[in-house]
């Protein structure tokens, strides 16, 4: 099987050393320093330098049987659909804001088996969430997830583990979630629990956009009351940014800035990615809670934690090593059927969530159940 892998940043290039050791794999990018840090990684994966907008991307990637789209959420959409009218199937990790179920039936059509949200949360998450209504009665799900540093750094006490723009969208896109049975939309970074992890401290998280598939993608999931998912940060973390569309920053005005015309939030975000940038040493760590109320009021409790190991980052390792996973589960012909497969279909099986979850506990992602 002919794989390819769209993108190489910090998650992509995981990806790509990860499978790397097992198939063959080409990496593509617009990034010359990128898909060289890939090379340098293992020397037997293939470097393409291109642009996906270059109308000789379709040209390239039309031999491949499998790609993993690992580009920012705003440029995710336009590129799965150009994979699916080629008859490529796709892990997708690009946190697209567009509904990925739109294109079932083009998926159906061009005979594509498509895993979208394919990352921790949403992703890893939405396999949780399948398993656990596979198998019991539930009336709430809430899901809390993070990745942060180890030392607070005043005032965001924050380092973007990828993308600054990608961070914002889940800041500033409106969070849908469902409450005694109804959807409804709330402000991203409402409703702040404050609350303590021992061996962590003090966290505050908040509601954001994760919610996404489990909204619809399947009826056993739709009947559950009560859905949530919020981000994880440090405290006061929420307020800052709020601060920051309290002054538009986030807009979509035109300004000038050292000299470039861009945009406000191209702007912010630039100036954001020096305060946030993760070093290669800065200790960090993902966590993720999962909490189930069962409709006899017991809970099912879920806990994954990582760090950063061998160089890759926890974000990293938690998003591109469920990616692998999933991948793996369509190269191996674990999976067979085609349209779009959520997570949280594929953790209704067994196999499929057995699978997933005994190669991320190999890579030494610490996943605990109560």
């Amino acid at each position: 099987m002919q794989i390819a892998v769209i993108g190489s940043g910090m998650v992509g290039s995981l990806i790509a050393t990860e499978l790397a050791k097992d198939y063959q794999i080409t990496v593509f990018d617009n990034s010359k320093d990128n898909l060289k840090e890939v090379e340098n990684r293992n020397p037997n994966t293939r470097i393409k330098i291109l642009d996906v907008n270059n109308s000789l991307f379709e040209t390239e990637i039309k031999n491949y049987q499998l790609a993993i789209n690992c580009l920012p959420g705003f440029m995710g959409f336009s590129i799965l659909k150009k994979l699916i009218k080629l008859g490529i199937s796709c892990t997708d990790i690009s946190f697209m804001p567009e509904d990925c179920l739109d294109l079932s039936s083009l998926a159906l059509e061009h005979n594509c088996t498509i895993i979208p949200d394919a990352g921790v949360a949403p992703g890893l998450s939405n396999l949780i969430i399948g398993h656990i209504v596979a198998n019991n009665d539930i009336k709430e799900i809430r899901t809390m997830v993070g990745g942060l540093p180890k030392d607070k750094k005043p005032p965001w006490n924050y380092k973007a583990p990828f993308s600054p723009i990608d961070v914002i969208e889940e800041y500033t896109r409106p969070a849908r979630i469902k409450i005694n049975g109804q959807i409804k939309v709330k402000e991203a970074l409402s409703d702040i629990i404050n609350f303590e992890v021992e061996d962590i401290g003090a966290l505050e998280a908040f509601l954001t956009d994760g919610l996404r598939t489990l909204l619809k993608s399947d009826e056993k999931i739709s009947e559950i009351p009560n859905l949530l998912e919020y981000t994880i940060r440090y405290p006061g973390h929420a307020q800052l940014v709020k601060e920051l569309i309290a002054k538009d920053s986030f807009s979509n005005e035109i300004v000038n800035f050292n000299g470039t015309v861009m945009t406000k939030k191209e702007k912010t975000c630039l100036e954001l990615f020096e305060e946030w940038k993760l070093l290669e040493d800065d200790e960090e760590f993902t966590f993720m809670i999962i909490t189930a109320v069962k409709k006899d009021d017991s809970e099912i409790n879920y806990t994954v934690y990582d760090e950063r190991t061998d160089g890759w980052s926890s974000m990293a390792r938690t998003t591109g090593l469920t990616a692998c996973a999933f991948a793996k589960l369509i190269i191996e012909n674990r999976i067979t059927e085609t349209g779009i497969l959520c997570p949280e279909i594929l953790g209704q099986n067994k196999q499929n969530y057995d699978f997933v979850m005994d190669y991320l506990k190999d890579k030494n992602i610490r996943i605990n159940h109560e």
